[in-house]
């Protein structure tokens, strides 16, 4: 059912309804304050077509339907004919945008016919008469057979209103004052709507004479202090001259009616309707309610926009890196890519969430590719990328022939660190972190988050950055103090920052329980999610990487001790520099380290060898490790006997130095 509404202010609104293109259905208008009409739609394959298409031929084709049910006489039992539309409309369904223009096609009227005069109904009427007439055009329009009705002829006698069906101008009682009548769905005060326009054509046409003898009311309900009122209607005498013959021809007169867009302008408007119809724009409004109910209840101050315009960059696509990528999707991130260099083993899916039983067979697929593809599948929202490489590392030599692909991977890590916010490191390997610690470490906009994993205990730890000097390299921390309550960001540690030795090769020669992460299965689970609520709150942190922590692993905020500018919160609350934990004991410790001047992978005289050499650096490292430790130093440290006495030596394992809970 199609709907024309004369309650909408300033003018009338054509609503066309979920059921209007059922044929089947009969259904009238589900108030008086409605009109029924019928019209046509045009659906076009294609803009051009849509563009291309005839639109003076094409109202003119639609006002001819009219002018043959006048010149039929069919207007007079079913005047619903003279007011029609037909809209034309191009959709693309898979953007869904609609392109569409409305037409109501109306005659113009020609100079034959005048308007001899216009009034207001109240200028020419008792009030009692204009009360009787808004009660009885109510009463008449809520009957069900008379909801549709737009054109009728209102008698008035003996001070008393009836209403007619439009046929019954042709046979009027002479005793009686006839209007013939137009339901207006116009609420101007000033003029008539645009249906009026055909009723005169036809009218004219067919019977001149009832045009010449009747006036036309206009009627225009509404409502006035609850009561109903029709005092600003229209009274209207028109005049039809003999010039209007014409219209006996079979010559239709021109035919207007293109709706103007929302400029004011001849042409089609434009709706976009992808935030309620496609599915993944629908699936974005709602992934986020649960950050946006948190915002609003609990933490208004939380910007959500930096979480899902940062980029995070994942370095491995195991246990650790499946359970970050969830945590991230909760937190509303939008881009995350994925780096690592094996296959789904039948192992996996049962410890590794991104992955499923079918992503094992024929081999396996590659783990980068599926876990960035279960993203998508789990929401399209998301912008999910991946990279299949071996990252070089020290103390794994680099052969001739497998040089350009190692250069290869070496500029690819450089590129995704250099476009991303946030890095992950993930893997499972001491040595495959140090390349990316490397680049990090020379780019202090960068947040890295570092996550590894012992039988019972975890570690999760941000490292600190390296300010910038004004030549634009690194420059080593200044010394802190160690009695501070707090560390600034340039003062903290990273992953390699308490060691006395240069990562080498731990993957050669290990047996099967060696190789594999043997860990139970709750602690990589809490372990990514700790690394991402890290990597959260640190977004969060005015000073983002660089923000200070406390030194009490307990992990107090001495705020009243320190300055607001170097606060230790976020509004989520403490940054810590790492966390420690073991679910032997089920303890957490937040311990901060300052940063080791002859750190193999933070120190200034590895950043600047890094900025000189670039790959040859890494070259280097993978066929001798031991130049780390020359480079930095800790060749003549380990030299000292007398200092390194004090050293405690702490079995090294491929993802996790510190194994017992006595050592946190």
């Amino acid at each position: 059912t199609i709907t024309h509404s004369s309650q909408a202010i300033p003018g009338p609104r054509l609503n066309i309804t979920w059921n209007a293109l059922n044929t089947k259905s009969q259904e009238s208008s589900s108030s008086w304050t409605e009109v029924d009409v019928g019209g046509s739609m045009l659906l076009l394959n294609t803009i051009e077509a849509f563009k291309q298409l005839d639109k003076s031929q094409w109202i003119q084709q639609q006002a001819h339907q009219i002018w043959t049910r006048i010149h039929n006489d069919e207007f007079w039992t079913d005047p619903s004919v003279l007011s029609t539309f037909s809209v034309i409309i191009y959709g693309d369904l898979k953007k869904f945008q609609f392109y569409y223009w409305f037409n109501f096609p109306s005659f113009s009227v020609p100079s034959s016919i005048k308007v001899i005069s216009t009034s207001k109904l109240s200028d020419s009427l008792t009030c009692d008469i204009i009360e009787n007439l808004s009660s009885e055009a109510v009463t008449f329009r809520k009957n069900d057979a008379n909801k549709g009705t737009m054109f009728t002829v209102a008698e008035l006698k003996d001070s008393k209103w009836t209403f007619h069906a439009l046929s019954h101008a042709q046979k009027v009682d002479s005793s009686a004052k006839n209007y013939i009548c137009l339901f207006d769905p116009c609420s101007s005060t000033d003029y008539p709507s645009w249906p009026l326009r055909n009723l005169v054509i036809a009218l004219a046409a067919k019977r001149p004479d009832i045009l010449n003898s009747l006036e036309v009311l206009c009627l225009k309900i509404v409502i006035k202090d609850g009561r109903y009122d029709v005092g600003d209607s229209l009274v209207m005498k028109l005049e039809c001259s003999s010039e209007g013959a014409e219209l006996d021809t079979k010559s239709m007169p021109n035919a207007v009616g293109w709706e103007k867009n929302e400029k004011g302008q001849l042409g089609p408007r434009f709706v976009n309707m992808r935030s309620s119809m496609d599915p993944v724009k629908i699936a974005e409004s709602s992934v986020d309610l649960n950050l946006k109910l948190m915002k609003w209840r609990l933490v208004p101050d939380i910007d959500l926009d930096i979480v899902a315009n940062a980029k995070f960059l994942l370095l491995g696509a195991g246990t650790l890196g499946c359970g970050v990528a969830r945590s991230l999707l909760g937190w509303g991130a939008r881009n995350i890519t994925f780096l690592d260099n094996a296959k789904v083993s039948y192992s996996n899916p049962v410890r590794q969430s991104l992955y499923e039983f079918q992503d094992c067979l024929q081999g396996g697929k590659k783990k980068s590719g599926a876990a960035a593809q279960k993203l998508r599948d789990i929401f399209p929202g998301v912008t999910s990328a991946s990279h299949d490489m071996t990252i070089p590392m020290p103390g794994h030599p680099i052969a001739k022939s497998l040089e350009a692909e190692a250069r290869s991977a070496y500029d690819t890590l450089e590129a995704l660190i250099d476009e991303s916010d946030v890095i992950f490191l993930l893997m499972d390997s001491r040595e495959s972190r140090w390349l990316p610690t490397v680049m990090a470490a020379a780019r202090p906009d960068k947040i890295l988050i570092n996550a590894a994993l012992g039988f019972d205990t975890f570690l999760v730890m941000r490292h600190g950055i390296r300010p910038l000097n004004k030549d634009g390299a690194t420059t080593s921390a200044p010394p802190p103090s160690y009695n501070a309550e707090f560390l600034p960001g340039k003062n903290l540690g990273c992953y390699y920052c308490n060691d006395v030795v240069a990562p080498g090769d731990s993957l050669s020669d290990r047996t099967l329980d060696m190789q594999c992460t043997v860990t139970r299965p709750g602690v990589s689970a809490i372990a990514a999610a700790l690394a991402v609520e890290l990597a959260v709150t640190c977004l969060q942190h005015p000073d983002r990487g660089g923000a200070p922590c406390c030194t009490n692993s307990g992990g107090g905020n001495k705020s009243s001790d320190i300055d607001a500018s170097t606060a230790t919160e976020s509004v989520l609350g403490l940054v810590p520099h790492s966390i420690r934990g073991s679910i032997h004991t089920y303890t957490q410790y937040l311990p901060a380290t300052p940063a080791f001047p002859q750190c193999t992978a933070c120190s200034p005289s590895v950043l600047q060898a890094y900025a000189s050499q670039g790959f040859e650096l890494v070259k280097l490292v993978g066929e001798n490790p031991k130049y780390l430790e020359d480079l930095t130093g800790l060749t003549n440290l380990l030299s000292d006997s007398n200092l390194m006495e004090g050293v405690i030596d702490i079995g090294d394992d491929d993802e996790f130095s510190v194994t017992s809970a006595s050592d946190m």
